[in-house]
């Protein structure tokens, strides 16, 4: 039985190693605390000033944080062998979507 693995000098010369995706993956778990940070600071300033209350994309900003964290976790913790190269590189994108994404919905006020 005969394994190929996806590696990135195969499909991509320019595409970042394995380990790469890893320390990327690591920054952005350090980059959710930053995020998660900004999603504090814009809830309670719409909590002060206004009406007092948040918009209602609250909960699904704070789900994308909380997933955010997972995917990243997913990429920096999984085998080489359970997840492929293109694979790893999709969750890495996606953790930082979703860091993003968390501020970006809280901030979000249809009041």
């Amino acid at each position: 039985m005969t394994t190929t693995t996806d590696t990135a000098g195969t499909t991509d010369p320019f595409a970042p190693s394995t380990g790469a995706l890893r320390i990327f993956a690591g920054f952005g778990l350090l980059l959710l605390v930053g995020a998660f940070a900004a999603f504090l600071v814009i809830v309670l300033n719409q909590a002060y000033s206004g009406d007092g209350a948040s918009g209602p994309l609250l909960v699904p900003a704070m789900w994308s944080m909380g997933f955010s964290g997972i995917v990243g976790l997913v990429a920096l913790c999984a085998p080489r062998d359970a997840l492929s190269h293109r694979g790893r590189r999709g969750a890495v994108f996606a953790q930082y979507a979703l860091a993003f994404g968390g501020p970006a919905l809280a901030a979000i006020d249809f009041a």
